[in-house]
């Protein structure tokens, strides 16, 4: 064999393991956000997070309030393919005047990471700023801690030099509390 069709037969065999990686049961539950530990969550006073794992496809719920304001919306991956949502989801300040593009897809694709320790997701929505329309790509990695009691969200978006850090503790199974 070639050392080339070797070298090329070798990355997909690596690249196929990985995608075919599957996350931490870990992940599965409600997360709260723990403010103390997080970036500040500006226009919201909290948070919760609640994932489900359903073969490829991961759920994420956001359950968000703000005084007696509740807003709950899931974004539904797919680690095996990407996907085009209609209402992608973003936490964002309420008082940044950035808004989704009304009848727009945006693109995302997902994939778990750290032996299905970490899940990253990548999206590129479209938004409706004050100049007129512009892209958003943001960079999302959800990573479980060993022991599975501490979920830690990291988000780059090209719209910031910073990122956002939220860290966010597992409820109880029974805990139906809201955030």
């Amino acid at each position: 064999m070639k050392p080339l069709t070797l070298i090329f037969l070798l990355l997909g065999l690596v690249g196929a393991s990985l995608g075919a990686a599957t996350g931490s049961p870990e992940f599965e539950g409600r997360w709260r956000l723990d403010p103390a530990a997080s970036s500040t969550l500006d226009g919201w006073t909290a948070m919760d997070l609640a994932l489900k794992i359903d073969g490829d496809e991961v759920a994420i719920r956001h359950d968000m309030r703000w005084r007696r304001t509740r807003v709950s919306q899931t974004n539904v991956v797919n680690t095996a393919r990407p996907v085009e949502l209609a209402d992608f989801f973003r936490v964002e300040a309420r008082h940044m005047a950035v808004y989704p593009l009304k009848d727009t897809l945006t693109p995302v694709t997902a994939g778990w990471l750290d032996g299905g320790r970490t899940l990253r997701v990548e999206a590129v929505t479209s938004v409706e700023i004050s100049q007129g329309e512009a892209l958003m790509r943001i960079y999302q990695e959800y990573r479980v801690a060993e022991g599975g009691g501490t979920l830690t969200l990291i988000e780059l978006r090209s719209s910031r030099n910073r990122p956002l850090v939220y860290v966010f503790r597992k409820l109880a199974a029974d805990d139906t509390t809201q955030p």
